[in-house]
């Protein structure tokens, strides 16, 4: 019996050699179809991880508000450009009449119709992601910790002062001897003062360029763009509220903004988790496309098998 197992290895072994190409394709195929099932599992893994991590920096007691339809979708239909864009007004009333709510955080936008920069002399980065904040930013948004300096006052709000905060990825590019704090920066043709750097998000897969931010009093970018209406909110929730606080504010909204009873809310009100759900759909594709590179690896190294059995029989 052993002499009969070590002839048929010779022979397997004799083949390989006599057919060198069958056999590396052989290997090649069985290491490429593996090898992308083992790399679809280490991407699947990562992006949870990242996503978690994420609802951690953005708070898990947390929602997101805005008169845009939440989604993957960078062209929103005619209905949802049309709705009127969300008030400060929204905010107090909301702080006022939801007893679930422990805090809301307001921030404007610029107008999209330009792409917006801040430099300096020793450098410029564009395509930043600019926006006017409120002085509790920082309370409500659990990713916007004090790197360096301060975060901006009630009195910076208040007084329209032109200070700025800018992401950790961004003060390096403009101040490459670092200590940016107490520095000018210009935004847009306007010289502002730095007055604290906002340490990136410890997640990698980002909701927004975070690691690009540039932070100025809400007022202040209301003074610098009149026309400037894009209102968005963060809401916080009291621990094990959310969703509670997340109906109360939807009802105050829908009173607000002439919803009628049964009629589609012209904004929406995400968590976290539902912004997740999002991204885990986008990372069902991927998981499909690699299934299927991975079918193609195995097929290739199935066929290199079935020449080398056809070539020895």
């Amino acid at each position: 019996m052993a002499q009969q197992h070590g002839e048929s290895l010779k022979q397997a072994l004799d083949t390989l050699r006599t057919h060198k190409m069958r056999s590396a394709l052989t290997v090649f195929g069985v290491v490429l179809g593996v090898g992308v099932i083992m790399l679809v599992a280490a991407l699947i893994t990562g992006f949870d991880y990242n996503i978690q991590e994420n609802i951690k920096q953005y708070g898990v007691d947390t929602a997101f508000i805005s008169r845009w339809s939440q989604g993957m979708h960078g062209n929103p239909p005619l209905e949802e450009r049309l709705r009127k864009p969300l008030v400060l007004d929204d905010q107090r009333a909301i702080l006022e009449s939801c007893t679930a709510v422990k805090n809301v955080t307001a921030f404007l936008m610029p107008p999209w119709m330009q792409t917006h920069s801040v430099r300096t002399k020793a450098g410029e980065v564009q395509a930043i992601d600019f926006r006017g904040v409120q002085p509790n930013f920082g309370q409500v948004y659990a990713n916007a910790s004090t790197l360096e300096g301060r975060f901006m006052s009630e009195g910076d709000d208040l007084h329209r002062e032109k200070v700025v905060m800018l992401g950790e990825n961004v003060a390096p590019v403009l101040f490459p001897e670092g200590h940016p704090v107490g520095k000018d920066v210009m935004i847009d043709g306007a010289d502002f003062l730095v007055i604290g750097v906002v340490e990136k998000p410890k997640g990698g897969f980002g909701m927004g360029d975070e690691d690009r931010r540039i932070l100025i009093p809400l007022s202040t970018m209301k003074k610098m763009y009149p026309s400037a209406d894009e209102v968005s909110m963060r809401m916080q929730a009291f621990p094990g509220l959310l969703q509670q606080a997340v109906d109360q504010a939807r009802e105050v909204l829908e009173r607000r903004r002439g919803v009628p009873f049964g009629g589609k809310d012209n904004f929406s009100i995400s968590t976290a988790e539902e912004q997740v759900a999002e991204f885990h759909k986008i990372m069902l594709m991927v998981y499909l496309a690699m299934i299927v590179l991975s079918a193609v690896g195995l097929l290739i190294g199935g066929v290199g098998v079935m020449n080398i059995m056809l070539v020895s029989v």
